[in-house]
């Protein structure tokens, strides 16, 4: 199998890494060495100290000797006692140290989750809008939080296999020093049985890992469009198509996982079989070759104990390497999301005196198919102006344009002598409060949902309420801190739309924009709620975009949108 995976993991992590995040991953990376230095040592001391037990006359020679004169003990017996328990102590501080070493990784790994989850929510809200509309929103959260999870889960298991591969490395180094001659003949079969498992059990798990990620994708989006239609699911009563549907996609998911998790575990039965066809290898081996007797048992104890920490160590390898590839598709689904194109929007000061001033402005929201074609009109600081025509015509589009929401594709619109650019644009939508045809309000209270992130002020909110007309409902229930439930279901139409506009108003703002308001809104309440907003908007600039011309008969002016064009 060619494992080209690695090479292309590390580009893209190195990529997708910054600065910061490098350093600390370099900082795991030598503790990990440390860590494999701490389990070689914990391996290859114990050869010594069974030596030295089972022959104390091995301390008058050799290496043996040079040590036991340096520390010059006063009986051989004391030696091996504080041999003993210096190598307790070195065992509790290899307990200690691997507490620390998994604690730090961890937590080296989710903050990878943060930063991940972190850099796609932003790149997210930093998308044109013509690009973000054309996402999917269940593919925006199962990519912010469910790959971000399963890349920062590719990391962990890259650092581990890491550690695994240092740690076999050396304590191989030790065995080729004890001998070299049985430690090749170790080294081919272990070989030849991991070129076995790595053909025969990992060539399906990036496949299984792109199933799993794909039917998740799909389970995001039936799971929220189910609950975004569920008045009209009950309707048609085909909650079994649903249901079954959902089933499928939930099994393709599992098997996926049961497929991946059977593959990781299938090794652990081939080495454990080995490790002990080794052992008993290792006894033959010596007592032919040597036939001594009395260099089996400190030799096959550090054998033992080698191959105890070596085959569950490329057993941990293998495991890795299967996460691995099977969390290659989310580190491909992060990697393209990451890099997608973004917008960088400035605050640089843009005074609204005059008027606004729209040139040659023309829209496409995909190449060659034009929305809005060449239009040039004035609106005057203070004017209230209705945008009318029919349903599809470029009116809605006119107005994001103007509101700032998207850029011209030709063209250009000017407020007084400055246009609207990227350096100026979060200015010019400051001055702007909007009111659109689905007022979307989130699971909380009406305060938050008024407020919408900008500096709380209790007295401002109320006041916006009453100005809103909607207060003496809201005063009834739990005044601003009521509940209105996820899409404000737990209001009538009408009230979320007078919370629309009380937040429109709370950052008291120059523009005033309704899109479409109140199409969806009964005759009477619709002449109600267009009354309060006159009112209110007496000395605001009101642009009305509307396809019935009862709701715009209080503007000044009326600008009819037809196929793109002003008519």
């Amino acid at each position: 199998m060619k494992i080209d995976f690695l090479s292309s993991t590390v580009k893209k992590l190195n990529r997708l890494l910054n600065k910061k995040q490098k350093v600390y991953l370099l900082g795991v990376l030598l503790l990990t060495i440390l860590l494999s230095v701490v389990e070689t040592v914990g391996v290859s001391i114990i050869m010594p100290f069974i030596s030295i037990a089972s022959n104390p006359g091995l301390v008058n020679s050799g290496k043996y000797k040079m040590v036991f004169d340096f520390f010059n003990p006063p009986t051989v017996n004391s030696f091996i006692v504080a041999f003993g328990i210096g190598i307790i102590i070195f065992y509790i501080f290899r307990s200690c140290y691997n507490f620390f070493y998994t604690y730090t990784l961890n937590k080296f790994s989710l903050g990878m989750f943060r930063y991940f989850s972190d850099k796609l929510f932003k790149v997210y809200i930093s998308l044109p809008y013509k690009l973000f509309v054309q996402k999917n929103s269940s593919d925006i959260i199962h990519v912010t939080l469910g790959t971000s999870g399963d890349t920062s889960s590719l990391i962990l298991n890259f650092m581990q296999m890491c550690s695994e591969i240092f740690t076999v490395i050396l304590i191989y180094a030790v065995m080729i020093v004890m001998d070299w001659k049985m430690t090749l003949v170790f080294t081919g079969i272990i070989v030849i049985i991991l070129l076995f498992i790595l053909q025969v059990f990992l060539k399906n798990v990036k496949k299984q890992g792109e199933r799993k990620n794909l039917a998740g994708m799909k389970l995001n989006r039936m799971v929220r469009e189910t609950h975004g239609n569920y008045k009209f699911v009950k309707l048609k009563g085909n909650e079994e198509y649903l249901y079954n549907a959902f089933d499928a996609s939930a099994l393709t998911s599992s098997r996926a996982q049961i497929i991946s998790n059977t593959i990781g575990a299938m090794p652990k039965n081939i080495l454990e079989s080995l490790g002990f066809a080794l052992l008993v290898a290792a006894v033959v081996f010596i007592i032919f070759f040597y036939k001594s007797p009395g260099n089996v048992i400190p030799t096959i104890a550090m054998y033992a104990l080698a191959l105890y920490r070596i085959l569950p160590g490329i057993h941990k390898m293998l495991q890795n390497v299967n996460q691995i590839i099977y969390h290659q598709f989310a580190l491909d689904l992060v990697y393209e999301n990451s890099n997608q194109e973004t917008v960088h929007e400035g605050s640089a000061p843009l005074e609204f005196e005059k008027e606004i001033r729209i040139e040659n402005l023309s829209f496409e929201y995909v190449e060659g198919k034009g929305v809005l074609d060449t239009i040039s009109l004035t609106i005057t600081k203070g004017e209230k102006i209705a945008i009318v025509g029919a349903s599809g015509g470029g009116k809605s589009t006119l107005v994001d344009l103007i509101i700032g929401i998207n850029r011209p594709t030709v063209g250009a619109i000017y407020i007084d002598d400055t246009a609207i650019t990227d350096e100026n644009i979060r200015s010019w939508r400051r001055k702007i409060g909007y009111i659109p045809q689905d007022i979307y309000l989130f699971d909380g209270t009406v305060a938050d949902n008024v407020a919408f992130g900008s500096e709380f002020n209790e007295e401002r909110i109320i006041r916006v309420l009453k100005m809103a007309n909607v207060w003496d409902f809201i005063s009834q229930k739990d005044g601003i801190n009521t509940i209105v439930g996820e899409g404000g279901i737990q209001l009538s139409g009408g009230q979320k739309q007078r919370i629309g506009i009380a937040r429109a108003f709370y950052d008291d703002p120059e523009i005033l924009v309704l899109d479409e308001a109140t199409s969806a809104l009964d005759n009477d309440t619709e002449s109600k709620i267009m009354d309060e907003i006159y009112s209110l908007s007496s000395d605001k600039t009101l642009i009305v975009v509307a396809h019935r011309l009862s709701t715009v008969t209080r503007c000044e002016r009326k600008i009819t949108i037809e196929n793109g064009n002003v008519v």
